[in-house]
Formats: C-alpha cells, sequence, structure tokens
C-alpha cells in the first residue's frame, strides 16, 4: 500500500482478531510501521479493539506486546495515547495492565500526555481513568 500499512495493520484497524492471529501465524511482521511509523497496535488503541491486543499477546507473548505498545508513531504517541484520545476506556485498562501506569504520564512530541488527549474528547470515564 501507499502508506506502508500491511494487511495485519488493516487487521488491527479493523478490529479483526482472526485475521490477525492468522497473519501472526503465517509470519507477518507484528513490529511492522507504517508511513506514520504506526504498528497494527497502535491503530488498534485508535479504534478501541482490544481483542486484537490480546490476540496478539496470545500469538506473541506479553513482553512483545508490551514493546509494542511502548513503541512511537512519529508523532511521539503510545497506543495508549491513541486509546485516549479516542476514549477507548477498555484499551486504557489493559495497556496499563502490559504496561503499568507509567504508559498513561508519557508525552507525545507536543508534550501532551493520554489526560490531555482524553480531555480533548471530553469523555469524563476516560479522563478520571487516566488522572
Amino acid at each position: 500500500m501507499e502508506d506502508g500499512r500491511t494487511g495485519l495493520h488493516v487487521a488491527g484497524m479493523l478490529g479483526r482478531a482472526g485475521s490477525v492471529r492468522e497473519l501472526i501465524q503465517a509470519g507477518a511482521e507484528v513490529g511492522a510501521k507504517d508511513d506514520e511509523w504506526k504498528t497494527m497496535v497502535h491503530w488498534a488503541g485508535e479504534y478501541g479493539h482490544v481483542e486484537v491486543l490480546k490476540t496478539v499477546e496470545e500469538e506473541c507473548g506479553k513482553e512483545t506486546l508490551r514493546t509494542l505498545m511502548m513503541e512511537r508513531s512519529n508523532d511521539g504517541k503510545t497506543c495508549a495515547h491513541y486509546a485516549s484520545a479516542g476514549g477507548h476506556l477498555e484499551v486504557l485498562r489493559y495497556a496499563v495492565e502490559t504496561c503499568g501506569e507509567e504508559l498513561l504520564r508519557a508525552k507525545d512530541n507536543g508534550g501532551r500526555t493520554c489526560a490531555h488527549l482524553a480531555s480533548l474528547r471530553d469523555t469524563l470515564e476516560v479522563v478520571r481513568y487516566v488522572v
């Protein structure tokens, strides 16, 4: 694809956990980055697909998932930044369970934390969780 996205990126974005499993088992590069330096974990977080994240953990192990959740896109955002901006509380809880609360305090290239991004969305439940 012109944007550097792989089938795994698209499956993560669309929440297709079964396709994610099949692609990983077929040897797809789980840490592949698109032109925005996003992995499929960034996309799954942005669209609130916690089942995709669980599939990555089942197939690749918790340490691999943790590494992918800590990866930064070209604007310095982690999976948790995207989940906060999208109002996806379940993804945030899973990210904290996997990586710890320090992930919520990480700053993107603009100095924004998950709390900053969640407050822009005005999703009160998410704001309460991340502060």
